[in-house]
């Protein structure tokens, strides 16, 4: 198990140079992405690996540059107007805990205790959600892989939030991890077909926050304070 995100093996790897060489094309066609390169780790910077305790797997960046900022969900302070996913999240935050509606959505103070929030495909085309979901070898799954399994070693409570974060679910020690799955909290995600699920849940029913904490004090961990 790594100690700290420097000790991946993936920096080190054919695969990250890959990715670096197709967003190296992106970049020389001017074919924008999300989140910009500088803040494609972001989620790693904002919740060191000897912090986390939870992790939320979410899918791709938001598409629209103004809400990216390589932390998954969150949006800079300065946005007024929510992107509907996170409008979502805010829905079971107010029903779950009984909080009032946060007045911006930065999630930040969530990573600063422990909640690694984390998209499973780090980054997307502008306005094409998905369009970095590209095929092995050539895709960001490897490095998603080795931090889940990291993680999983350690010992914490993960959420898998939608259809692309639960790829990852099979990666998971369920004997020492917490785990929820979910559909994802867009306002897509959150329509449950009759028929089309098995062990996850569909998102506005989920409880999220309350039941992440439950899981918690069942791993004899502290449990996180989601008050923003």
């Amino acid at each position: 198990m790594i100690t700290t995100w420097d000790d991946l093996k993936y920096w080190d790897s054919g695969e990250w140079q890959i990715i670096q060489e197709k967003l190296d094309d992106l970049d020389k066609k001017k074919i924008a992405y999300n989140p910009s390169r500088e803040n494609i780790f972001a989620a790693l910077d904002a919740t060191p690996f000897e912090t986390v305790r939870v992790a939320i797997v979410g899918q791709d960046p938001y598409p629209l540059a103004e809400h990216a900022t390589g932390i998954a969900f969150s949006v800079p302070k300065n946005i007024i107007k929510l992107p509907p996913t996170l409008v979502n999240i805010f829905r079971v935050y107010k029903s779950d805990l009984g909080y009032t509606q946060p007045t911006r959505g930065d999630l930040t103070k969530w990573c600063e205790r422990g909640v690694l929030l984390l998209n499973a495909i780090p980054t997307c085309n502008r306005f094409k959600p998905l369009s970095h979901d590209w095929d092995e070898p050539d895709s960001w799954s490897w490095f998603t892989k080795e931090i889940i399994e990291n993680l999983s070693e350690k010992g914490i409570v993960f959420a898998f939030l939608g259809a692309v974060a639960r790829r990852y679910v099979s990666l998971v020690d369920a004997d020492c991890n917490g785990i929820i799955e979910t559909s994802h909290p867009s306002p897509r995600g959150t329509i449950t077909k009759p028929g089309n699920r098995s062990s996850w849940i569909p998102f506005l029913e989920s409880r999220l926050f309350s039941t992440i904490n439950a899981k918690l004090i069942e791993e004899g961990m502290e449990t996180v304070d989601w008050r923003l």
